[in-house]
């Protein structure tokens, strides 16, 4: 039997479903813990024992929904992999990063059984979070490679002490997005009310992570201001993106910390914490690609 082949386009629309689609499973994640519906299941992958599907439950089926909602990201992840083999031309590359998100889809399933075993342990739980930002990042580099015409144009050079900079900006980046998560595993959305929290203490945890955003915005800030000559339109550009998502966030951020976390608001930033990371893998793939030059 003959598959029909994919053009570089259609792969690359592939590769963008599967991106955001990892990209929601983390906001329904979210949106479990938030409602306090993180024990609305309380076996795997029955949401009861010897019952698949859950009861009229509030918080059983907002688990169980997010469950489904895994099933959907799994079969854009299996598309990824079977188109990168039906793509023409083939690229092996493609194959090898489309595994990548296999084998990490296959560990967060994993992960999230252990969440539902340990009633929500903290650690574990951020485990989880973290594991999607690094699925979250292999998606955005397979996506990048699966442009029509190549990662991008090399449409300026960088100077080294740009990209740099932009290294600095990244591992800020993912130093916000772990302190973040220290702040969550603190804080009072643990998924349910007998759930136990990390134990730190919550206002100096978050002040830490509030130092952290105040250090990347001035990085992002500097870095903005120093790249506002070059000729590579696309990194400035994609500072832009990372400095506007920033500035968001830190507005959410502090607007609920100082109105005691209301949910809505805690949704918006994990959302918020997502696009960040987007936008920050995708400046960092810019400048990686852009011709070097001493400076």
């Amino acid at each position: 039997m003959t598959f029909p082949r994919l053009t570089p386009q259609q792969y690359h629309s592939v590769t963008r479903v599967a991106l955001w689609s990892l990209a929601v499973i983390v906001v329904s994640g979210a949106a479990v813990r938030l409602t306090g519906s993180g024990l609305g299941c309380s076996d795997w992958p029955n949401c009861e024992a010897g019952q698949l599907v859950p009861e009229a439950d509030f918080h059983a089926w907002v688990e169980f929904g997010n469950r489904i909602i895994t099933g959907l990201v799994s079969i854009a992840v299996v598309l990824a992999v079977s188109g990168s083999t039906l793509r023409s031309p083939l690229v092996s590359k493609l194959t090898k990063w489309s595994l990548g998100l296999v084998a990490g889809v296959a560990a967060q399933i994993a992960l999230g059984a252990i969440t539902v075993i340990t009633h929500l342990s903290p650690p574990v739980v951020i485990g989880h979070f973290l594991l999607s930002m690094v699925l979250i990042w292999n998606a955005v580099v397979l996506e990048d490679l699966a442009r029509p015409n190549g990662t991008m144009s090399q449409n300026g050079h960088l100077a080294r002490s740009l990209h740099r900079h932009i290294s600095v900006v990244v591992a800020a980046t993912a130093l916000v997005v772990m302190t973040g998560t220290l702040v969550t595993g603190s804080g009072p959305h643990g998924g349910d009310e007998s759930v136990e929290r990390l134990g730190l203490p919550f206002a100096e945890i978050a002040q830490v992570h509030g130092g952290a955003v105040i250090i990347l915005l001035v990085l992002t800030g500097t870095l903005r201001f120093r790249i506002q000559n070059s000729q590579n339109t696309l990194v400035k550009h994609r500072v832009n993106v990372v400095l506007l998502v920033m500035v968001l966030q830190a507005v959410i951020g502090y607007t609920q910390y100082f109105t005691q976390l209301p949910v809505l608001l805690v949704g918006f930033h994990v959302a918020g914490a997502t696009i960040l990371w987007v936008s920050a893998v995708r400046l960092a793939l810019a400048a990686r690609t852009s011709c070097f030059k001493v400076g």
